[in-house]
């Protein structure tokens, strides 16, 4: 049976409903008190008056500060995003006058940042370890909490307009093997149990607040071993915290591996009326149930990136289409696999412009 039929079968046999479903409730409205459009930047202009905005998470290319801005821009995008610097001060550590030195180094190279992680906080904590009454007093929490602040600090003084967290590890994800996946894998997702939902819910209530009070977004990541890792378990979360400032750095390909074939459709609906931007990369599913996959260059994977983009264009989300690769060409470089994700992107780009 090929893994779209199956899939399909699964989905008939109501499993994952609550995963990978559509979510009707508010789909494709926009976010109450969600903030208007920021000034759009130069790539891709369509017929419609839609510009798609270019962006870089710049540390997959591995090298010093400076030479990863650099190359961010001779690629040609205009936006970056990143989580520390390579061999330098902890960005959580970072005193006001270094994040300032920071945000100048940045500037310099004419570009912009659109998203500040203070390294990758609540990414390995995982959410079976904390308890809902003492969860500020975990230690592993508390710590990631006080990072997540201070990039908000840092963010709300160098004029960034979000910051990027994660949504902690499912069971045993990175201590036991990864004991829940093929269930997750079978549920398009898994299930988030309603002891589980209670944490998540309290936690990001809590991050909510700080970042209202610091006047910034707060854009989840959607990794498959986090519990944000499709667009149904993304929605159920936020719209149990019911916080404007919540937003997505949607990973379609991150999506379709925790078996969420229809993403590109069903899950675009989902997650348009959160969106901040989109973390692209691409790859290919062999054994979903079994976890083997492998990267591949933007548009080479499974995913339906032509029809993601159509649905961005039809819409005007004016969000970030950030490059990633974790592919490698040949030669092995980094820097040569971004450079062809980058040419892949325009070249879809030029083919859904082309369609108005």
């Amino acid at each position: 049976m090929k893994r779209r039929e199956f899939l399909t079968t699964i989905e008939r046999a109501g499993l994952g409903v609550a995963a990978g479903a559509l979510m009707t409730a508010g789909a494709g409205q926009a976010r109450a008190g969600s903030a208007p459009g920021r000034a759009p930047g130069s790539p891709g202009k369509t017929a419609t008056g839609h510009r798609f905005r270019l962006a870089m998470y710049i540390p997959e290319l591995r090298l010093p500060f400076d030479e990863e801005l650099a190359t961010a821009k001779e690629i040609g995008v205009d936006y970056v995003w990143f989580n520390r610097l390579l061999n330098e001060t902890e960005i959580a550590q970072m005193s006001d006058a270094a994040a300032d030195r920071m945000a100048q180094r940045v500037e310099r190279q004419g570009l912009e940042i659109f998203l500040l992680n203070a390294g990758n906080p609540f990414k390995h904590v995982h959410l079976t370890d904390l308890d809902l009454k003492t969860m500020a007093d975990h230690q592993g929490f508390k710590k990631d909490f006080k990072h997540l602040v201070r990039s908000m600090q840092i963010a709300s003084r160098i004029g960034v307009g979000a910051v990027g967290a994660f949504t902690f590890a499912w069971p045993g994800e990175y201590s036991s093997g990864k004991p829940t996946w093929p269930m997750r894998w079978l549920t398009r997702g898994g299930v988030i149990a309603e002891v589980d939902m209670d944490k998540l819910v309290k936690a990001f209530t809590l991050v909510a607040e700080e970042a209202e009070r610091y006047q910034v977004d707060v854009a989840l990541s959607m990794m498959p071993w986090n519990y944000t890792n499709t667009t149904g378990n993304f929605r159920s979360l936020v719209e149990r915290v019911g916080s404007r400032r919540l937003t997505v750095m949607w990973g379609p390909a991150d999506c379709w591996n925790c078996g969420e074939w229809d993403v590109a459709t069903a899950g675009f609906s989902n997650i348009r009326p959160y969106l901040h931007g989109l973390h692209l990369k691409d790859l290919h599913v062999t054994d979903g149930r079994k976890l083997k996959f492998e990267y591949r260059p933007l548009g080479d994977g499974d995913v339906d990136y032509l029809t993601i983009l159509r649905g961005m264009r039809d819409h005007g989300c004016d969000v970030f289409l950030s490059l990633a690769t974790h592919f490698r060409p040949p030669s092995g470089s980094r820097v040569e696999a971004m450079k062809i994700n980058y040419r892949n992107l325009n070249e879809m780009i030029r083919k859904v412009e082309a369609e108005v």
